[in-house]
């Protein structure tokens, strides 16, 4: 009796894999739609003041992020900055100074996980101007504090430097198309 269940088992396997294969051998087109690539994410190695070993996403480090908008040609800069999940109450943004001016950059998400993920655009104004201070601060609020590190000259030049090779990958991106021939 087990000898004919087996058989059955078999002959079962058999019948699918002959099914399976038939159907994937007939005549008929099969109409597969492209993926259509609306951004291309380019990210920044980071930098994290006051640390010796930095890598990304390690609490108190700062990294930038460029997105090419395939759709509408936009290159968009963010600043992310990543803090402990135990270490802040709720994120409310980040701000900047460059040397006397103080610059609060618009929060556009918060991504949380073992690390806080606050993201902020980095308007093309402020990224200019990133580029020529002289001195950077950086200055992180939640509802209970505001922490603020002066980046020592290194730090600032290591910035601009992420910032530059950033902006020359971004605007050397060419909007891709997607052709059918």
């Amino acid at each position: 009796m087990i000898r004919s269940n087996f058989s059955f088992l078999q002959v079962s396997i058999l019948a699918v894999f002959f099914a399976v294969f038939l159907n994937s051998c007939s005549a008929r087109v099969q109409v597969l739609p492209e993926p259509v690539v609306e951004q291309t994410l380019f990210r920044s190695g980071p930098i994290c003041p006051g640390a010796i070993f930095c890598s990304l996403g390690k609490p108190g480090s700062l990294n930038f992020k460029g997105i090419l908008v395939n759709k509408t040609g936009e290159k968009p800069i963010f600043l992310e900055y990543y803090m402990s999940s135990f270490e802040e109450s709720f994120p409310i943004g980040i701000s900047m100074k460059l040397d006397q001016t103080w610059h609060n950059l618009r929060k556009t998400s918060t991504d949380y996980g073992d690390t806080v993920r606050v993201v902020s655009i980095l308007p093309v104004d402020v990224a200019d101007k990133l580029l020529s201070a002289k001195e950077i601060q950086v200055s992180f609020s939640s509802r209970d504090n505001t922490s603020t590190y002066t980046l020592s000259s290194s730090n600032s030049d290591s910035l601009k430097s992420l910032l530059k090779d950033l902006k020359e990958k971004l605007d050397s991106q060419a909007r891709l198309t997607i052709t059918n021939h």
